[in-house]
C-alpha cells in the first residue's frame, strides 16, 4: 500500500515567511527541527518533511482507519536525496520525495510495495478550488495509468470506499491509489498490482 502528497512551491503558503512563527514547533519533532536548523536549504527541507508526513498519514489511514494525524508524531528522517523513513505510533513506512521545478511529490510505501513498479505523476492545473482540483487528480490518475499500462481509454476509474481511493479495472480488479492536490498542482501514486475490488 502507498500514500502520496504534493506541495506546490508556487503557492503563496509555501513562500518564506508565510507560516506562523510557531508552526515548526507544532508540526515537527525535535530531530526534524534540528535538521531544519542545520540545513542549507531549510525551505526545501521543511516542505519535503511536511509532504513525507502527509504521504505517510495517507498510508497509515489505509492500514488503520482510526489513525489520527498528529504531525509531530509522524517523525521523518530523510537523507540528502530526500529518501528515508517515517515512523509513527504503531507503524513505519519508507518514503521518497521527488523534486520538480515547482513542486515536491512525496511517496510513502509499506514493505509489500515495490517502488519500482509504482506509477506516479504530478501536473499543474488551472483549477485552484478543491473540488475542481480533486477532479483533476482523479482524471490524471485514470488517464496516466491507462496510458502507462497500455489500456484503452475508460478501462480504469477512480472509486472511493469511505475516503480511501482505488483504481477499478474494467475486469473487476482494483489497484491501490493515492491522490493529492495543493495549490494548482495535482498528483497521484498507484501500485498496479491487481487486488480484489
Amino acid at each position: 500500500m502507498l500514500g502520496n502528497d504534493v506541495i506546490d512551491l508556487m503557492d503563496p503558503d509555501t513562500r518564506p515567511g508565510a507560516l506562523h512563527p510557531r508552526w515548526d514547533g507544532r508540526v515537527f519533532a525535535a530531530r526534524e527541527r534540528a535538521a531544519l536548523a542545520a540545513s542549507a536549504l531549510p525551505e526545501r527541507l521543511r516542505w519535503a518533511l511536511w509532504g513525507a508526513k502527509e504521504a505517510a498519514y495517507k498510508l497509515a489511514r489505509k492500514l488503520d482507519p482510526k489513525t489520527v494525524f498528529a504531525p509531530s508524531r509522524f517523525e521523518v528522517a530523510l537523507d540528502a536525496q530526500l529518501r528515508g523513513r517515517v515512523a509513527w505510533p504503531g507503524g513505519a513506512a519508507r518514503v521518497a520525495v521527488l523534486e520538480a521545478q515547482t513542486c515536491l511529490h512525496a511517496l510513502a510505501w509499506d514493505g509489500a510495495t515495490d517502488l519500482a513498479r509504482v506509477l506516479h505523476a504530478c501536473a499543474r492545473t488551472s483549477a485552484p478550488d478543491p473540488a475542481a482540483a480533486s477532479a483533476a487528480a482523479r482524471e490524471l490518475a485514470e488517464r496516466e495509468a491507462e496510458h502507462r499500462l497500455g489500456l484503452d481509454a475508460g478501462a480504469l476509474r477512480v472509486h472511493k470506499r469511505g475516503r480511501v481511493p482505488s483504481l477499478l479495472h474494467a475486469d473487476g480488479g482494483a489497484f491501490d491509489l493515492s491522490l493529492s492536490h495543493h495549490g494548482t498542482v495535482v498528483a497521484f501514486a498507484c501500485d498496479p498490482v491487481v487486488r480484489p475490488a
